[in-house]
């Protein structure tokens, strides 16, 4: 038979791992991103592995998806662990775009930057094809939605403050665009508390340059540290209201600081006033890198989940899949992790065979169950869900799935009959 064509829209982790697994799987695909860069939300994230991640990042290696994990550790600036946190790399987010692009060209796919979808076309529960803003028609055998979950500017303004200037950069490129979404899919937004759709992005990145000599000095040798703020800093309603489920106390109560390559990352702060920022030693001269509006707000997520099953079908749909936080979930190793598995399927039902999901016995297989039991469940998704923090890390580790050790997770994954299993070629 002759090569399905995959198309693929997005380019974050989700997008990138799933065009390389289609690719893999022996597929024509073709990856389309809205922005002049890979690397989405990554280009700003840089901290890497750290819990329960380390486990979904094996066992995707294990079984012979590990092509993006594989990647980023060519790219590692730090092994530095900071609050509640173990196992943590941190890469250089100024070296990600070209080392996806790399990735991409090894495996043959075909990729183009600045290729806004605008349009949908589908016949019954099949999409046909999709639609670029230069009216430009892409047919393809099977789709996949790796668009994300950020509002774009409209959503920042409902949901939030306005657009903050973020990493994003809607207003160059355009608002997010969801192809299940246009496809008439349903769209399902996390909810905070108050019932305010989407969540806040809990982390700002500031100009290393701006930060005293001292810590300057620090962050560039030891890579991640913390520092307590003063109590009166200290804002509990981040955690109950905007970022539930995620942070603990402890994140709350400092200001963790990594060194992740052109800026410091400060994971956790949501928001924080300059003014305050300034108040603490070593930050008197401290300014905001992105969001460029952090100081008041940060940029909303999390307002798109579409309903999938396990194997990263879009409910309602034959040939339209999703990965990444357009399924449920969040994190570098979730996004890979769910757009390598959507990828696989995808070649799967082009070449006439049945989807196939993860056993609840991996970590990822249980992940990816959890967060779909959530998504139909009423407040399923208020609380957030990551292997690295809360209810999600601590069920693996009571399951028996947590290790430090690589080999320990593949010797599981070899137990299990999935070394390589999504390393098939299958056309």
């Amino acid at each position: 038979m002759s090569k399905p064509k995959v198309i693929v829209v997005g380019g974050g982790f989700s997008g990138c791992a799933a065009a390389v697994a289609a690719a893999k799987a022996g597929a024509s695909v073709q990856l389309l991103e809205r922005t002049d860069m890979l690397g989405g939300a990554g280009l700003r994230a840089g901290r890497m592995n750290y819990n329960g991640k380390f486990v979904a990042a094996e066992e995707c290696k294990a079984m012979g998806a590990g092509e993006i994990f594989e990647a980023l550790e060519n790219i590692v600036l730090h092994r530095a662990n900071i609050v509640d946190e173990e196992n943590v790399y941190i890469y250089n987010v100024g070296k990600l775009d070209m080392t996806l692009q790399r990735v991409l060209q090894k495996w043959g796919v075909q990729y183009r930057l600045v290729s806004r979808i605008v349009g949908v076309k589908k016949k019954d529960n099949r999409i046909e094809a999709v639609t670029l803003n230069n009216k430009e028609k892409i047919e393809g055998d099977v789709f996949l939605d790796c668009t994300g979950s950020f509002g774009g500017i409209d959503n920042c303004v409902r949901f939030g403050k306005g657009c903050v200037m973020c990493i994003h950069r809607c207003p160059i490129f355009g608002n997010r665009v969801s192809i299940a979404t246009k496809a008439g899919a349903q769209e399902i937004p996390h909810l905070r508390p108050d019932g305010t759709p989407g969540r806040l992005s809990p982390s700002i990145t500031v100009f290393k340059e701006s930060l005293s000599p001292e810590l300057q000095r620090r962050v560039e040798k030891e890579g991640a540290f913390s520092i307590k703020l003063p109590r009166e800093m200290i804002d509990y309603n981040k955690e109950t209201s905007l970022f539930p489920g995620i942070r603990g106390e402890h994140q709350i109560e400092h200001i963790n600081l990594v060194n992740i390559g052109l800026v410091v990352k400060c994971p956790a702060i949501g928001y924080f006033h300059l003014e305050d920022w300034r108040k603490i030693p070593g930050f008197e001269n401290v300014l905001v890198e992105h969001p460029m509006g952090g100081a008041i707000f940060n940029f909303v997520n999390h307002t798109a989940t579409s309903p999938r099953d396990n194997t990263m079908v879009v409910r309602g749909f034959t040939n339209l899949f999703e990965g990444g936080e357009k399924s449920g979930n969040g994190g570098i190793a979730e996004c890979a992790a769910t757009g390598s598995l959507a990828g696989f399927n995808a070649v799967r039902v082009a070449a006439g065979l049945q989807p196939v999901q993860l056993p609840g016995t991996t970590a990822l297989g249980y992940f990816i169950a959890t967060v779909g039991n959530a998504i139909d469940t009423p407040h399923g998704l208020e609380t957030g869900h990551s292997l690295g923090h809360r209810e999600c890390f601590e069920e693996i580790k009571k399951m028996g799935l947590y290790s430090r050790e690589a080999k320990t997770v593949w010797k599981r994954i070899e137990k299990e009959g999935l070394i390589n299993f999504l390393a098939q070629k299958l056309v």
